[in-house]
């Protein structure tokens, strides 16, 4: 996977890879995805970001979805908002950011809702991202929860991530789906970091063999190593909290499930502390 730092640069300019060295930015780029719909990327964006924030670290959220706005819902924002409704019909991050009530800042989904999820075409992924590098210096991370999706904007987003989250269930059709995803959309780049969040588990020591197995796989056919930054444990809590549009690490943050998210952020925060900053040249 790509520097982030280089991609954003080189796509803020049309003069190619001469251009790609400006000014650093603050912000590292993690992106959240799933191997497949229903894993729960979205709601483990959501809590991690909510914890990222009680840990002073000022977050920028945002999702990438040709139809829904899971993440506005899951916040507790208003999908009838004057500026919400502007956003998604135009697909434009120009307006300031939702403040939202849990510490950190929100976008709506960023794509036309109109448009077909594959046949996005490059201009737009490339204004997306010259706007995402102008809001970078104003954050310690953007969040950038893509689903399942690896086309158009999405892939763009794959490609400049500095981190990426891959989640997962037990399920081995997601393992299989999860390990199929890092295949098509990774390259033997080192500078971009892989973790796993393995959800909906029954015990630690079950998440922590579906992360081995994942890791190994990937160790040995693709030559990169997949960190594990977590595993979520069942809770029915988590739907509770989607229904009163509460993150769960706010609605009951003394939850087995509320802590993991805690314990993440936590990890997540230490590892960024120690690692290379975006905007400087690696050797």
């Amino acid at each position: 996977m790509l520097d982030q730092a280089t991609e954003l640069r080189k796509l803020t300019v049309h003069q190619g890879r001469d251009a790609t060295r400006q000014q650093p930015c603050a912000a590292r780029l993690l992106v959240v995805a799933g191997g497949k719909g229903g894993v729960g990327s979205t709601t483990i964006a959501v809590n991690l970001a909510t914890a990222l924030a009680a840990e002073n670290q000022k977050v920028l959220l945002f999702e990438v979805n040709a139809c829904q706005t899971d993440i506005i819902t899951l916040c507790g924002l208003d999908e009838n908002d004057s500026q919400t409704k502007d956003t998604l019909s135009s697909g434009d991050l120009s307006s300031q950011p939702y403040q939202g009530p849990y510490g950190f800042s929100v976008l709506p989904a960023i794509r036309n809702p109109t448009d077909p999820i594959h046949t996005q075409p490059a201009g737009p992924s490339h204004h997306l991202l010259q706007q995402l590098r102008q809001q970078q210096n104003q954050y310690d991370i953007l969040i950038a929860d893509v689903g399942n999706r690896t086309h158009g904007v999405a892939s763009r987003l794959w490609n400049s991530a500095d981190d990426l989250l891959l989640v997962t269930t037990p399920d081995p059709i997601a393992i299989m789906n999860s390990y199929a995803t890092l295949k098509t959309q990774s390259t033997q780049d080192a500078s971009s970091q892989v973790h796993c969040v393995v959800n909906d588990i029954e015990s630690k020591a079950f998440g922590i063999d579906v992360h081995r197995r994942l890791d190994q796989a990937c160790r040995r056919f693709l030559g990169f190593s997949v960190l594990h930054l977590g595993s979520l444990p069942h809770d029915s809590g988590l739907k509770e909290a989607a229904r009163q549009a509460t993150p769960l690490v706010t609605l009951a943050p003394q939850t087995a499930a509320a802590q993991a998210f805690t314990a993440m952020a936590r990890k997540y925060s230490e590892q960024r502390s120690t690692t290379q900053q975006p905007g400087l040249d690696h050797p």
